[in-house]
């Protein structure tokens, strides 16, 4: 089993500091565009400091359910130190370094990978995970804006042959894929 190891709190610290507003600014609007209701389950898979989290947790009102799940311990405490000063009651976090969720088969409506999908080392245990947890025509949302590792055609190539995942649009660099609701064998 491949575990990801976090990189030290310092780098972390400094990581987090220099999110840029401005894109954050526009993972928010992202996230208010409507790709999101009221009462879904969401996992915001490599949640860092938990800004998106939070906002997630607003869109899907007391209803609904955020995980957030990160392989950083700091990261788990900057989501509970928000939840905190906001009151936001309806996330959870999941501290994890080998991407096991320990959520109910088929209970999400929505996964997101905001910037986190290069730094997953284990692949097919992500990708067994996310098809496992999702709901039949739940939604697998992965963005990367920088692209350190991959290349965008990449996440397209990778679920091309996926009989359960189905690619459904890009829009820069952002790629949504839909879960089946049925699977063919044949």
């Amino acid at each position: 089993m491949i575990k990801d190891r976090p990189v030290p709190n310092f780098i972390a610290k400094r990581m987090y500091e220099r999110h840029s507003v401005k894109r954050l600014v526009n993972e928010l609007e992202f996230l208010n565009s409507g790709i999101i209701k009221k009462g879904y389950n969401v996992l915001d898979l490599g949640c860092g400091p938990g800004h998106l989290a939070i906002e997630m947790a607003r869109i899907t009102g007391e209803n609904g359910m955020v995980y957030a799940l990160d392989i950083h311990p700091l990261s788990i405490k900057y989501v509970e130190d928000l939840m905190k000063s906001t009151g936001i009651r309806n996330i959870k976090t999941i501290l994890t370094r080998t991407l096991d969720t320990g959520l109910e088969d088929n209970s999400l409506d929505t996964i997101f990978l905001f910037n986190s999908y290069d730094m997953i080392r284990d692949k097919k245990k992500l990708y067994k995970e996310v098809r496992r947890v999702l709901k039949p025509k739940g939604t697998l949302i992965i963005s990367n804006k920088r692209n350190l590792l991959t290349s965008s055609k990449k996440y397209k190539r990778i679920f091309d042959k996926d009989k359960i995942l189905s690619f459904e649009y890009q829009i820069d660099n952002v790629f949504f894929y839909k879960k089946v609701e049925k699977v063919n064998i044949f």
